[in-house]
């Protein structure tokens, strides 16, 4: 009996020792087979959009005034909007440079001097399409418009996407000596 018991012993031992060293097999093959590579490098383009400038309306009507006396007329420009898509945060300001005279459609020689009597205050700026709007500012108020001025801008580093500026507030206004006629003058926006 105690010899059965030692030969059941001695098999039990050599089966461990048979799944130890199986198990170190299989293992090592495992190992082996998770050390294999494969590199794939994973490119994209994105090619640099514009910076474009738009504008709803083309026209701006100041309302009917009477020659001889002191007024104001107000007017709002509208939909004034950038888009920028170079990718490259630069930044960007809408500007306009003086405006010339206001000048009579019939006499040429009747000019209003709009460098004392036309002035804005630019309004309301707003993100589209989820556009980050940190440092997009509207130019100075009630600033007439006899130098370059900036309706908006932003800062290198922001101003990527769409943005609107609306609700600007043009004021005219009119001295006694103004002339009876009617008065037209260009005012351009440019987006750098």
């Amino acid at each position: 009996m105690i010899k059965e018991t030692k030969i059941i012993k001695q098999k039990i031992f050599a089966t461990l020792i048979l799944f130890f060293t199986l198990g170190m097999i299989f293992s090592s093959l495992e190992i082996t087979r998770a050390a294999d590579n494969a590199n794939i490098n994973i490119s994209q383009s994105i090619d640099a959009g514009a910076l474009s400038l738009t504008s709803v309306n083309s026209d701006i009507n100041f309302n009917d005034l009477t020659a001889g006396q002191n007024a104001v007329s107000l007017m709002e420009m509208e939909n004034i909007g950038v888009t920028d898509y170079r990718g490259n945060s630069a930044g960007w300001a809408v500007t306009t440079p003086s405006i010339g005279n206001f000048v009579d459609n019939t006499t040429p020689a009747n000019q209003i001097t709009l460098s004392n009597s036309l002035l804005w205050s630019p309004g309301e700026i707003s993100n589209l399409n989820g556009s980050d709007i940190t440092n997009v500012t509207a130019g100075t108020d009630d600033v007439y418009l006899n130098a370059e001025r900036t309706l908006m801008s932003a800062s290198a580093g922001d101003g990527d996407g769409e943005f609107i500026i609306n609700n600007t507030i043009l004021n005219f206004e009119q001295e006694p000596t103004d002339n009876a006629g009617n008065y037209e003058s260009n005012l351009v926006l440019t987006v750098a």
